[in-house]
């Protein structure tokens, strides 16, 4: 835990500021933190924080976000992860799940439940797994991969509560990456810190050199749901929009990307007993994919041997991608699905 609170300086390293009109609503804040950001600004650029953060051996925590239709948006505490991996589940939705660490985060949500799938990220960045609820064959794998996770419907509800401001039915679950780590660590035992290093980062703000244009993204999942970003110049930016509309976080700000991977997968229906259309994504193996940054994307390649092994990213030469400092978004998307890059 000493980790976590010798690093409260770095809470707000993902704030990139907004778009849009700010909305009335606003979640708690810890002023503390905030004061202690702007102190730790005048001293550090932001960038090279974010690189000290992932250097260190805190484990993460992975939180699973709620994403389907509007009722679960706006969300609040992916402004503040350092990686968002989106892929698809039952409806044509999608489902986030947000990896943090060394950051002091008071609320996150709305918390939504497991799909087996996601095991395999949260596996390889070695993270406490978080989520409310499970599926059958979610349930049945945190069981026999023995996956440390805090699942807000069974046993561990003391660090989860519940806020109607946005919505009175199951789409208020919330929780907070401070007391989520505090327990994991404290009350059950789970380890704190890891030796397992994800992906790599540029020391500084790096252009790519031979890539295309890349200042409108199209990422549709379904029929019904559509993500896409547009790049800002001034801020070196993607801003991030759901359905057409700017994705806004309950902090009132639009959600930002530095660096966005997309991977398309296979996925199909998972036959599971229930016939509820949930979902086998083939995230084991290898495929194509692009990387982009800066207004400019590659064409990559990535690989992944286990559920539990690294994803490996690579350039079509073959050296390994490094990202630029600054949060990405993984986005898992359908096989086959028309993505556009302009």
């Amino acid at each position: 835990m000493k980790k976590l609170i010798a690093l409260l300086l770095i809470a707000a390293v993902f704030t990139f500021g907004g778009c849009g009109k700010k909305q009335d609503k606003q979640p708690q804040t810890t002023s503390k933190t905030n004061t202690q950001q702007t102190q730790h600004d005048e001293k550090k650029d932001a960038k090279d924080t974010f690189r000290e953060m992932m250097q260190t051996d805190t484990r993460p925590i992975a939180v699973m976000i709620d994403n389907d239709g509007k009722s679960s948006r706006p969300q609040i505490g992916l402004e503040s992860a350092y990686m968002v991996y989106e892929v698809i589940v039952e409806g044509g939705a999608s489902r986030l799940m947000a990896l943090f660490k060394d950051v002091s985060v008071s609320k996150v949500g709305p918390v939504r439940s497991s799909r087996h799938y996601f095991l395999d990220y949260a596996l390889e960045h070695d993270a406490i797994y978080c989520h409310a609820g499970w599926s059958p064959k979610a349930a049945s794998d945190i069981r026999s991969l023995g996956v440390n996770n805090v699942n807000g419907v069974a046993g561990d509800g003391g660090v989860f509560y519940r806020d109607k401001t946005y919505d009175s039915t199951w789409h208020n679950l919330y929780t907070g990456v401070d007391s989520l780590y505090d327990y994991a660590v404290n009350s059950r035992g789970y380890r704190g810190t890891t030796d397992a290093k994800h992906l790599t980062y540029h020391d500084k703000d790096t252009d790519i050199t031979d890539g295309s244009d890349a200042l409108e993204i199209s990422l549709p999942y379904s029929t019904y749901y559509r993500v896409s970003y547009t790049y800002d110049a001034d801020q070196k930016l993607y801003k991030r929009y759901v359905d057409g509309t700017e994705h806004m976080s309950q902090t009132g700000e639009c959600l930002t990307a530095k660096n966005i991977i997309i991977m398309p997968v296979r996925n199909y229906n998972l036959q599971d007993g229930e016939n509820k259309g949930r979902q086998e994504v083939n995230t084991v193996g290898s495929g194509s994919g692009k990387y982009i940054t800066n207004g400019k994307a590659i064409d990559i390649t990535w690989s992944k041997a286990s559920r539990s092994a690294k994803t490996t990213y690579s350039d079509l030469s073959g050296n390994e991608l490094i990202l630029n400092p600054g949060n990405t978004y993984v986005q898992v998307v359908p096989l086959g699905s028309s993505v556009t890059v302009k």
